[in-house]
């Protein structure tokens, strides 16, 4: 296990290191992270940067549902959101504002956040922008959502669509998490887990050996109503995959943290 853990650090901090500034990041023997230039020691590095944007453009055929994905590296922890058009913020019911916040001092995170469309747009196109926000510096990336009628209509999916809105059914799916999360030891880890659906999903989580996450096992662990998993005082043996169950009436969607304790230089 501990293997497995070593290898997936290793290729994180592969795809690290060419990110910040041309500075190489090193773990050091007692585990903690710094950032050097020369072979000089510097303070942590502020960054952010899209690593997997969404499509450049899209068709959404109407009475459909479309996602789009973004991730953002960045450090400190990038606020990251969806805007409409020029500039308005995603705010419909139906629609997740997938924002996470920038005060937390954490090290270094990677986010992802799914935006769900489910409403076409009456016009014939739409733009929505992903903006991760970290250190003072911005990341941005676009899509260009097409509206389309369907050329062609098939009864069974009719009656199937038309079950389904009669019943305010929606699939359940995690629309934020952290893909990884570098944070200090001693300090409080909040690992988020935003979903939508109807019914409101409910959020569990589990460790790497599948056992479900919860402060009977441990009081340092608690999961709150609104699905984020809380971890007191992080220690090295927390390092590893949370992951994060969504699960409703209608489907189940699951997705995946890694998380790596260090020591403050």
């Amino acid at each position: 296990m501990m293997n497995l853990k070593i290898l997936s650090l290793l290729a994180m901090l592969a795809m690290l290191a060419p990110l910040i500034s041309g500075r190489a990041v090193d773990l050091d023997q007692d585990n903690s992270l710094s950032a050097s230039s020369s072979g000089s020691r510097m303070p942590r590095p502020n960054f952010v940067k899209i690593t997997s944007p969404p499509p450049l453009q899209i068709t959404q055929i109407r009475g459909n549902t479309i996602e789009l994905e973004c991730e953002v590296m960045g450090s400190p922890t990038p606020y990251v959101q969806w805007v409409h058009g020029s500039g308005q913020t995603v705010e419909w019911d139906d629609v997740s504002m997938n924002i996470v916040s920038e005060s937390s001092a954490t090290t270094m995170a990677r986010v992802v956040s799914r935006l769900v469309l489910d409403h076409p747009s009456h016009a014939a196109e739409s733009t929505y922008t992903c903006i991760g926000r970290s250190g003072g510096q911005i990341a941005v990336a676009s899509t260009t959502v097409y509206h389309a009628d369907s050329q062609r209509s098939n009864y069974t999916d009719l009656l199937k669509s038309g079950h389904h809105m009669f019943m305010h059914l929606k699939p359940a799916r995690v629309t934020l998490h952290y893909k990884a999360l570098f944070e200090y030891m001693g300090s409080t880890v909040i690992l988020p887990c935003k979903t939508v659906g109807r019914p409101v999903p409910e959020v569990t989580w589990r460790n790497e050996e599948g056992n479900a996450v919860s402060s009977i096992q441990d009081s340092r662990f608690r999961v709150l109503p609104s699905g984020e998993l809380i971890i007191n005082d992080l220690r090295w043996a927390d390092m590893g995959s949370y992951t994060c169950v969504a699960k409703n009436a209608i489907s189940k969607d699951e997705a995946e943290t890694f998380l790596y304790p260090i020591r403050p230089n």
